[in-house]
């Protein structure tokens, strides 16, 4: 690698006046370097500077290189040291996988040294396919499922494979199996549902909160201590003929008036000596007609109705339909 610096080669003084020296050098680093300081000596006038060198990495594979040149002590005391590094990557980075990507190596180990049992091998697959369904999280399904989200496999071989569905494998394919289901239901369901209120939207209807503060039942009546009877039972019922309520003293109305209020107007209607009288304003006025003697027309009556009826009489026949056809056709 080489670097150019400036080096300092002479420092003069002269009386009041001062003279600087200086010249750019080539320095020759023999290897790969990421950053140099640099000071300088005031008494040796130098300057001196330090390269930060590159340390790459030994592997296993340079210690084998070099088992020959190394000591038998100081290569199992690297070996050990490479392995204990290797070890401790290994288990950084498993802390970085989630359980199920810590099965799923498991079983691939297992694989890969032919020990793994078909179940286990169909867990696998499950595992690396997950997914996840619905449920109650639709407009179709929203208003009669609780809502909720469970994990499934898009794995579909495993009904291929002869092997017991249960512990964590038989979880997977029972919820799979219930996401089969779900969709079927969205066939069924349809449309029905998918327009009635949910969330927020759903408010039910509460007595309670509609007539808050209002007795059903009068607690009062009930528990109060009288003799009185209560007629509404029998007076404000449809069950009992007005007979019945009357003999119960309920006030029977006949065209909206009481019984009382019916005698009273029949006395004054017909009085109370026992004889039979009309009041009728259509046969009042008839009567009048006939006392008055409005029935006998004079001469001088007929002749100013004739007056009045003639001019009528005219108006009516010129508007007939027939007796302006026999005008025309004369």
């Amino acid at each position: 690698m080489t670097t150019k610096i400036l080096a300092l080669l002479a420092l003069l003084s002269v009386g009041a006046f001062s003279a600087v020296y200086a010249e750019t050098a080539t320095v020759e680093v023999p290897f790969d370097s990421h950053g140099m300081s640099c000071h300088f000596d005031e008494i040796s006038i130098e300057y001196h500077c330090t390269w930060q060198g590159i340390q790459e990495k030994f592997t296993i594979e340079d210690l084998e290189e070099f088992k020959d040149t190394l000591d038998e002590g100081i290569y199992k005391e690297e070996l050990q040291r490479l392995q204990d590094e290797a070890l401790a990557e290994i288990a950084e980075e498993k802390a970085k996988l989630t359980p199920n990507e810590l099965v799923i190596l498991e079983i691939e180990n297992k694989l890969n040294r032919g020990i793994a049992t078909a179940t286990e091998s169909v867990y696998m697959n499950l595992l690396k396919e997950l997914d996840t369904c619905q449920q109650g999280m639709d407009r179709q399904t929203a208003p009669f499922q609780e809502a909720r989200e469970f994990e499934i496999s898009e794995f579909t071989m495993w009904k291929v494979n002869n092997v017991k569905y249960d512990g964590k494998l038989g979880e997977i394919v029972m919820a799979i199996e219930e996401c089969r289901a779900q969709h079927k239901l969205l066939k069924v369901v349809g449309e029905g549902y998918s327009n009635m209120p949910t969330g927020d939207d759903d408010v039910q209807f509460s007595l309670l909160v509609e007539y808050e503060g209002i007795q059903a039942v009068p607690f009062e009546d009930y528990t109060a201590t009288s003799k009185a009877v209560d007629m509404s039972v029998i007076c404000d019922s449809n069950a009992f003929p007005t007979t019945h309520k009357a003999q119960h003293g309920c006030e029977v109305l006949y065209d909206g008036l009481t019984m009382d209020q019916v005698k009273r107007q029949n006395e004054v209607m017909f009085g109370t000596d026992g004889k039979i009288q009309y009041q009728s304003e259509l046969l009042g006025k008839y009567h009048e007609y006939l006392n008055n003697n409005s029935r006998y027309a004079t001469v001088e009556d007929k002749a100013f109705e004739e007056a009045i009826a003639e001019p009528i009489a005219q108006e009516m026949i010129e508007e007939n339909a027939f007796v302006k056809n026999a005008m025309r056709n004369e």
